[in-house]
């Protein structure tokens, strides 16, 4: 009974911290310095017939004083919609690695993806059909689970092979790629297990219920192996590199697309103002340390100039 109450309190344990680890990372994110703007057109912001052509705001005749302030509503249709649009369609169908496919990982790299949002979809329809206990949302979890844990598996097993057995890929692929990759491949080959001993899926329902009730019961070792990785990764992930659907928001949002200008005595322009005063602590052909970022700006010629 010991176990099975361990079970219970760490599957909650392991939301809370996920949660926490998360909003402090995203909190953590969001203060670091200001970063390079990319300003590379088009931007899904821009309105449509820029958009065609990659055009900008930028381009009318005194265009700093038509700017409008937008209302909160104006933004979410105007611009988050297309920017969602935009970010959609890089995470459901990972469109920059297969525009550069080069080393044919798009195929694995999607189905790997995919595997993880439809584990999470299974976990999700388990816990709503504990709830209804409809037959039919039952039938949906099952096959959910099972297209879940073979793109999964075949996604992070053939990523493993690939980075492996690619002399390119292999020399930047650190020990620490491997284990996540084999991490996940642990979890998708326990939950094709965990079903192959449980078709119906009543002991995963079964489990889900003990969980939510708080109500600790038995389960077969493979359901158990199976969610107890699953809660392990949640832990996991958000102190891992795989938080990186986070970061690509910001990579998106403060760097891809920021196309606004600074007006003086902003809320940007005063920071931009510190950032300028930091102290340079690295050095290198053409960085001279000790200058602040703007003295290292305005110089005209560098060591690495002077022949």
């Amino acid at each position: 009974m010991v176990f099975e109450w361990f079970t219970v309190i760490f599957a909650w344990a392991s939301v809370v911290i996920f949660i926490g680890a998360a909003a402090s990372q995203i909190a953590r994110i969001s203060s670091m310095p200001l970063g390079l703007r990319w300003e590379v057109y088009p931007i899904p912001h821009e309105a449509r017939d820029k958009r065609r052509y990659g055009g900008s705001y930028m381009e009318e005749v005194d265009w700093a004083s038509k700017r409008e302030r937008r209302s909160f509503l104006a933004e979410i249709v105007e611009f988050l919609a297309p920017e969602a649009i935009e970010i959609g369609a890089e995470i459901l169908t990972m469109k920059k690695v297969r525009a550069h496919n080069r080393y044919r990982i798009w195929v694995f790299s999607t189905a790997l993806h995919w595997g993880i949002y439809s584990f999470i979809a299974w976990a999700l329809l388990l816990i709503v059909e504990n709830r209804v206990n409809s037959a039919a949302l039952a039938a949906v979890a099952g096959v959910v689970g099972v297209v879940a844990c073979v793109l999964g598996a075949i996604g992070a097993i053939g990523l493993i092979i690939r980075r492996a057995t690619t002399p390119d890929l292999a020399r930047y692929t650190a020990t620490l790629d491997y284990f996540n990759l084999a991490f996940l491949a642990a979890i998708f080959v326990c939950g094709l297990i965990s079903w192959l001993g449980d078709p119906t899926l009543a002991a995963h329902e079964a489990y889900i219920g003990s969980v939510l009730s708080f109500k600790p019961a038995a389960a077969p070792w493979a359901v158990v192996l199976t969610f107890l990785l699953f809660e392990l990764f949640l832990i996991y992930m958000p102190f891992s590199k795989m938080l990186h659907y986070i970061i690509k928001y910001f990579v998106y949002h403060q760097g891809l697309w920021d196309d606004a200008f600074k007006v003086k005595g902003s809320d940007t322009d005063k920071q931009v103002i510190e950032q300028l005063a930091y102290t340079v602590t690295w050095q290198g052909p053409h960085i001279v340390q000790g200058k602040t970022w703007l003295e290292e700006a305005q110089t005209a010629a560098v060591e690495g100039d002077k022949k």
